[in-house]
């Protein structure tokens, strides 16, 4: 039997919320029970057997919603053989998604080289998805490798910066003027990869029920058809991924003599990395690709909400029409985590492109488009961090003042309460 890797010891589950239990059991089992103990005490637990576990062995197991608390145990038992998973919280759970500025860990935002040392002992535990476009034996062993981090200063270097912030606000405002939230833990899901468009993070299927979504996947088609030969499109990958190793190399010996160096002042150091990667049918960032090996690897897991920090990408050949594939991610979302009113969080692009650049539009036009997204679909709201930009960076350090703002959204929307 074989757990999704989310299912780690140090997990959160959304408190008063279905508990959701999946993988994939052995061929012979025909059930599998999960039960969530306070000890000897089985405070929940479900079964899947018949309709709920499926001929390939795959199945999702049901347990009744829990109040706030633990350590508690998750045992999971096929009768062939069985799981056990260690220091389990029922807590509030976030996931972060979106593309480079989610994902820019908190040691290399602005003060990192105060702010990590000091970080204090937290009850933020967070879980990394592997970034991976298709699911293999590979992405498989990499799942073995993950673990959840329960956030102090030794753990929180590589975390999200956004989303470190906006949960440690979340927690200090819950803790002081919340009922019963003085011990609650809380879950961060990292769930990024920089350099993504919003049709990496979700289905062909989703993209094909709007003509903007079906441009996406007509722009991707041109590109892929300008090579003449697999063979041509193969060469050029690999020698991106050459020069890629080789600015890795370049960025590692930087960090080993400052290890909160931020990715700008890198640069000035190093010059600019490889990009554009070429675009292809094997193209990590293909159209679904992320959405099928990373998402759908935490389906349906159960969370509050969901905190979204993207869209530069998509300012390049989508800046008109980025509403309407944004609207269809949040509603594919919604529909698959089984929370048709979950809540987004999501950040209004911050200033990038000088005065007189061509870009300097397109981003103003996706910024509307943003807009109109808050303004039409129910339960989502947009931070704005037109203050917080740096005019040339496209990677601004400052992950603090849009981490702050996604949390007032949540305290006030999500939680009820005055901030």
């Amino acid at each position: 039997m074989r757990l999704n890797g989310i299912f780690k010891d140090n997990i959160v589950f959304q408190r008063d919320e279905q508990i959701r239990v999946f993988g994939v059991a052995d061929n012979n089992a025909v059930s599998v029970l999960a039960r969530i103990l306070d000890g000897d005490e089985i405070l929940s637990e479900g079964i899947a057997d018949g309709d709920n576990l499926k001929e390939d062995g795959s199945f999702v197991i049901e347990l009744d919603a829990l109040p706030a608390g633990g350590p508690y145990t998750l045992w999971v038992d096929s009768q062939v053989d069985e799981i056990t998973i260690h220091n389990v919280y029922i807590g509030e759970v976030w996931l972060a998604g979106g593309q480079s500025n989610m994902e820019y860990p908190l040691g290399r935002s602005a003060d990192a080289a105060t702010v990590v040392p000091s970080c204090p002992k937290t009850r933020i535990h967070f879980y990394n998805v592997p970034v991976f476009d298709k699911v293999d034996e590979e992405l498989l062993a990499a799942e073995d490798e993950t673990h959840w981090d329960v956030i102090d200063s030794s753990t929180c270097y590589g975390m999200t910066g956004v989303g470190y912030y906006f949960m440690l606000e979340v927690q200090r405002f819950l803790e002081e003027h919340a009922d019963g939230c003085e011990d609650l833990h809380f879950g961060v899901i990292g769930c990024y990869l920089g350099g993504t468009s919003i049709s990496c993070w979700q289905s062909v299927d989703a993209l094909k029920k709007t003509p903007e979504g079906q441009r996406y996947l007509d722009i991707f088609k041109a590109e892929c058809d300008k090579w003449n030969s697999k063979e041509e499109y193969l060469a050029a990958e690999a020698a991106y991924l050459d020069e890629g190793e080789e600015f890795g190399n370049k960025v590692n010996a930087v960090l080993r003599k400052d290890p909160y160096i931020t990715y700008f002042d890198v640069e000035k150091i190093t010059g600019p990395g490889a990009w554009p990667p070429p675009v292809g049918p094997l193209s990590v960032r293909r159209p679904g690709a992320l959405f099928e090996a990373m998402v759908m690897r935490i389906v349906p897991f159960a969370m509050r909400g969901v905190i979204f920090y993207q869209g530069e990408e998509d300012t390049i050949a989508h800046s008109t029409e980025y509403a309407a594939v944004f609207e269809s991610l949040i509603g594919e979302w919604r529909e698959l985590f089984r929370n048709e009113n979950m809540p987004f969080l999501f950040c209004k692009l911050p200033p990038f492109p000088p005065a007189g650049d061509p870009g300097e539009i397109t981003w103003a036009a996706l910024r509307v488009q943003q807009q109109i997204v808050a303004d039409t679909v129910p339960d989502t709201y947009m931070a704005d961090i037109m203050d917080c930009g740096e005019i040339g960076n496209v990677h601004p350090s400052d992950k603090k003042t849009p981490g702050l703002r996604l949390a007032a959204l949540a305290i006030k929307h999500v939680y009820g309460l005055d901030y």
